[in-house]
């Protein structure tokens, strides 16, 4: 049979056409510790990102390339935050990814057009402390801008080994540099007494943690640009909430 072979929309020989030169950010999270299950999440959603490129001018939005968080394309039940508590949803671990993202964006200068902090401190996003971005589809999302003037081109890189997730960009440089100011600490707020909770699926005699006690606490961190002369500067304050231990005592009877 013939063969006819079809070129890629956007080849690899475009790259230099695109602006796709050098790697212009980077940012990095730590997952030690994590459960197997989380870990597949990580691994899931950050290939929902590996080989994006974001057009000059395009708002990058999290949510819409992370597309649906289903258990068909692999995702895995681990926890989640939900109000005042955490549970056990498909998915859970997907801000490890988020906080990334928005890691790379932060040092890359872009502007940063919607980030919301987690409710509470996780450990995973520090330090530094401040600088972690939650989402929730729909009305939760990391969006940001690319205005370089150039594409983008997103390369993630998940290793296991070493327990720690990477968002690159790649695209020109700019004469901008980016510096971080902070982060900034302010009304600290103790955590309330550890909640124990009966449970029937453990047995009798086993307790089992499932949220660690954290301080409620204010933190502001301040992004300072200077390109071209002038200097800018961008304020990310986020609001953590105090947060109780809470452990599950078994009842179970043998």
């Amino acid at each position: 049979m013939p063969l006819i072979p079809v070129r890629p929309t956007i080849a690899s020989e475009d790259a230099p056409n695109l602006g796709i030169v050098e790697l212009i950010a980077e940012g990095e999270t730590s997952f030690a510790g994590s459960s197997a299950s989380r870990i597949q999440n990580i691994k899931v959603g950050a290939a929902q990102f590996d080989g994006l490129l974001i057009a000059p001018g395009e708002t990058f939005s999290f949510n819409y390339y992370l597309g649906d968080v289903t258990a068909e394309k692999g995702y895995e039940e681990s926890i989640i935050i939900w109000g005042n508590t955490t549970r056990t949803d498909v998915g859970g671990g997907l801000c490890q990814v988020s906080s990334t993202a928005f890691r790379a964006a932060f040092w890359a200068g872009v502007p940063i057009v919607e980030r919301w902090p987690h409710a509470f401190r996780v450990s995973y996003y520090e330090p530094p402390i401040g600088l972690d971005a939650t989402i929730y589809s729909p009305s939760v999302d990391l969006k940001w801008v690319n205005d370089t003037g150039h594409h983008i081109l997103i390369h993630t890189y998940v290793d296991e080994p070493n327990k720690t997730l990477t968002f690159r960009y790649y695209g020109t440089k700019s004469n901008r540099s980016v510096e971080m100011d902070g982060p900034y600490e302010a009304n600290p707020e103790p955590h309330d007494p550890a909640v124990y909770r009966d449970d029937p699926t453990l047995p009798k005699g086993q307790t089992k943690q499932i949220e660690w006690a954290k301080d409620g606490l204010d933190v502001t961190i301040y992004r300072i640009i200077n390109e071209n002369g002038q200097s800018r500067q961008d304020t990310f304050f986020s609001r953590y909430r105090p947060w109780q231990a809470v452990y599950l005592v078994g009842t179970k009877e043998n």
